[in-house]
């Protein structure tokens, strides 16, 4: 895998971008001097259900990746079959989980899953190949496995490869290290590249150590260091490229909109509850926002990318080494290895302004600079540097950047940028000269400027800007909006046991289960996820997030019908809550009528714990046994590792059984009659054991260990009830959402009703050219936004109760003109908090800096 240039990859996603803007994305990163796109290509957004599989649309792979090839734009694929990407199960069929399908393994099941996507993606990558006149350069197999427990990630790779040859993929395939951690993404499987995330906050100052370890091991594979995903700032990447990266892949360095019930949740949240719900405005302070609006980084990609173009096959094939006898003075924190990035044209010195703005001070050989930097900026000083060999011009040192060097027949144009006073000492055929601004003579062009300055002037290689930055949003303008009572969709019931929605099956989406109560009492709504609305005789009651836990609720007799809402199927595993782990299935598992419940927390028969847990546990029963309550043994050691037995006689006339544990402070392994049943989740601490509701005594053993003797179980419950079986469930076909005629204007702010649903519409003016996005402010409301009978974006505004909202705006949705027919977009809006209100909703139109 031998590069000729360095890759400066965006991602660049086509399923979180209408298909009308596909190219104009590519222009504007053609524009910004990227060379590459890294490519996700979903398994679940093309297998939409088991068997049925869609490439048409926003779904056309062929027609994407020849745009990409139109453009010369080099594309590294990455089909999974896990992605990742804060996308609904990570780009994983939600009916894998539901089979009982043991998911990124080297598993026989689910190698043959993964047959069947392969044999739809790679045909279609194949021609693309750039070994067959195309632009994917190289292919990921798998994605971060290392944040997985996958338990022979060799063999499972080796498999995944001869799938990938079998379908003629010849171009060099890698995989992707999330957390560096390369013997468990992938290990030393032959033939497969390694790549690495590297990712810290911007003001590390250990970013040039770590990077340059990870040089060194793959240089010792004879492999190029590669980067596919990193922190978006052009600075960051600067740090990494002087320590010797060929690939620099700023992740989601282009924003987009998730669109169809395809967001995802994820482990971002708080620690008391570290569920996320992924935004539909995927924006992570992107470079290219999803309306196509840039940011100042668009300046310095520029810049980064005219320095690379001017030294192409320099860049890629340097190599970096720390930089020995320098002496910096500065009041500020820089990185802590400077490092030298060699190369046959010259060195290129980095160091980085870690803190507030500062004056630096700089030793090196026999030179001297002075430096004014920027909070957070990175510069690569040139150090005899060969601008033309031709001339004979040799940029001895300087205090600012090469922004791009030209060479023509008659004149070599050098641009140099920065901040602060400026010099150059120039080797002009022999001759040391020594310049502090501009200059130029019959052969030489040198231009001095801000980096501002120099990133709007025409850089060779590169489209030029068309407009300015500070001029592409129009002013926010508020929206005034229709408003009227909503009439939820009719849904078709059908008789069913009550399951997950999978099962039925529905895997995105909004589901109902209706059942009758004709005596009220306390009932359990088992593994409930994730948007649960309880509705009693066509009124709504209660709002609850489910995060795959146990919901215990007072019902009073009527009939009941339960909504049941997937945000997303979790992308990423993670054991703290059981919504977080990728086989988590979404709707309600079960529903139980609580007929009893018994405090069984005193009079357990307690020892020491030695032995190692495993799946069968027997208490040795002693005369000798202390008996004491659950939270009762004290001991000063640390940990306190204790078992409690207990026999319990099982209710009668009960077909559901449950233990609950109040605190669960400490882990608890549970064992009913020897077998491990369950660990105890402190998120969800009911353990269902129902399987043993039919014995009329077990035994239960709890296996602790604590950290510190007050560590508590908590009071344990017995809790015995029945479950309903009479139900029926039925899909919600929110798409087909209509606007009553009897809705009405209204001003803001509208205060909204508890427990009630609204329909609105907005009057979107349409202008040629320019891209839009709705900005809504308010409480205690979730909205989706729906257009041509299609889910364009879902929000939810400020709630307590709710997760938070992570990835991108909460309070942003993008909308496509392209996408507006003859319909204003039609918003449901459904109250889920004590307060709801919707205090504005402001449109903001864009214009592009690039040429259409």
């Amino acid at each position: 895998m031998k590069l000729s240039n360095i890759l400066l990859a965006s991602s660049l996603f086509y399923f979180r971008i209408p298909r009308e803007k596909w190219e104009k994305r590519m222009k504007l990163l053609k524009t910004a001097g990227y060379n590459t796109i890294d490519v996700y290509f979903p398994w679940n957004y093309h297998e939409t259900a088991p068997g049925i599989w869609d490439f048409s649309e926003n779904r056309d792979v062929y027609a994407f990746l020849e745009l990409a090839k139109i453009h010369g734009l080099f594309v590294i694929a990455r089909p999974g079959p896990y992605i990742c990407s804060e996308w609904d199960g990570g780009g994983l069929p939600a009916w894998l989980a539901a089979d009982g399908v043991s998911v990124r393994q080297d598993d026989e099941e689910f190698l043959k899953r993964i047959g069947t996507w392969y044999d739809h993606i790679l045909p279609v990558l194949e021609p693309f190949q750039i070994s067959r006149g195309g632009t994917v350069l190289c292919m990921q197999i798998e994605n971060e496995l290392d944040f997985f427990d996958c338990k022979s990630p060799v063999s499972y790779m080796e498999k995944l490869m001869s799938m990938a040859a079998s379908h003629g993929i010849d171009i060099p395939l890698f995989y992707c290290c999330g957390q560096n951690d390369l013997l468990r993404a992938g290990g030393l499987t032959p033939g497969l590249y390694t790549a690495f995330n590297v990712y810290s906050d911007s003001n590390s100052p250990g970013t040039e150590e770590r990077a340059l370890h990870l040089y060194s091991t793959v240089s010792d594979r004879n492999m190029p260091f590669l980067i596919t995903e990193t922190n978006r700032e052009h600075s960051y990447l600067k740090r990494l490229l002087a320590c010797g990266a060929k690939l620099l892949g700023p992740y989601n360095q282009t924003a987009g909109n998730t669109m169809e019930w395809y967001n995802g949740i994820t482990n971002w949240g708080t620690r008391e509850n570290p569920i996320a719900l992924m935004a539909a405005d995927y924006d992570f302070d992107s470079m290219i926002g999803s309306a196509g609006e840039v940011n100042d980084q668009f300046y310095e990609s520029r810049l980064l990318s005219g320095l690379l173009n001017s030294f192409p096959t320099e860049f890629a094939e340097a190599v970096p080494m720390k930089a020995e006898g320098m002496v910096i003075q500065s009041s500020q924190p820089v990185n802590a290895v400077i490092p030298l990035l060699h190369t046959t044209r010259g060195d290129f010195l980095e160091l980085s302004n870690l803190g507030r703005k500062d004056t630096i001070r700089l030793q090196y050989r026999d030179f001297e600079l002075t430096l004014v930097m920027a909070p957070l900026e990175t510069r690569i000083l040139p150090v005899n540097v060969v601008l033309s060999d031709k001339k004979r011009i040799t940029l001895l040192y300087s205090s600012y950047e090469i922004g791009f060097v030209e060479e023509k027949e008659d004149r070599t144009t050098t641009a140099m940028y920065g901040y602060g006073d400026f010099i150059a000492v120039l080797d002009m055929n022999g001759e040391i000269k020594t310049v502090n601004g501009g200059y130029q003579d019959e052969s030489f062009n040198l231009i001095v400027g801000s980096p501002k300055e120099i990133a709007v002037m025409p850089i060779p290689g590169l489209p030029d800007m068309k407009g300015k930055l500070e001029e592409q949003a129009e002013e926010r303008v508020i929206s005034h909006l229709s408003i009227a009572d909503a009439v939820l969709p009719a849904i078709k019931f059908e008789k069913t046991p009550v399951q997950p929605m999978e099962k039925i099956p529905q895997y995105r989406g909004i589901g109902c289960y209706r059942f009758s109560v004709e005596k009220g009492g306390e009932f359990l709504f088992q593994e409930a996820a994730d948007i649960i609305t309880i509705c009693r005789d066509g009124e709504q009651t209660d709002v609850i997030y489910g995060r795959g836990d146990s919901i215990f609720r007072q019902l009073q007799p009527g009939i009941y019908q339960i909504y049941t809402e997937i945000w997303g199927h979790s992308n990423f595993d993670d054991i703290r809550c059981k919504s977080l782990r990728m086989n988590s299935l979404k709707g309600i598992g079960k529903i139980v009528r609580i007929n009893g419940r018994e405090d069984i927390s005193d009079n357990w028969l307690f020892d020491l714990d030695e032995q190692p847990v495993g799946e069968w546990y027997f208490f040795r029963h002693s005369n000798y046994n202390a008996i004491m309550g659950i939270d009762s043994y004290s001991r000063a050691v640390s940990p306190v590792r204790g078992v409690y037995s207990k026999w319990i006689t099982v209710p009668d006339n009960a077909d559901s059984l449950y233990l609950h544990f109040s605190r669960a402070d400490c882990i608890i392994h549970v064992y009913v009659n020897g077998h491990l049943e369950a660990d105890v989740l402190k998120d969800d601490p009911v353990v269902d054991i129902s399987r043993y509701a039919k014995n009329d005594r077990i035994e239960v053993c709890l296996r602790t260990e604590r950290k510190f003797s007050t560590d508590r179980v908590g009071n344990v419950t017995l809790i015995a009830g029945n479950a309903q079986t009479d139900c029926e469930y039925g899909m919600l076909p929110v798409e087909t959402f209509k606007m009553p005629l009897q809705a009405v204007q209204t001003t803001y702010p509208i205060k909204l009703r508890k427990g009630k649903n609204y329909v609105m519409t907005l009057p979107l003016e349409r202008k040629d050219g320019k891209e839009m996005k709705l900005f809504f402010q308010g409480k205690d409301i979730k909205l989706t936004i729906i257009n041509n009978h299609r889910v364009i974006s879902r929000l939810v505004l400020p709630n307590g109760s709710f997760p938070d909202v992570r990835g991108g705006s909460r309070d942003t949705a993008y909308i496509s003109e392209e996408w507006l027919g003859a319909e204003e977009p039609v918003i449901w809006c459904q109250t889920i908090g004590n307060e709801p209100e919707l205090e504005a909703v402001k449109v903001c139109y864009y214009s592009s800096v690039c040429d259409e």
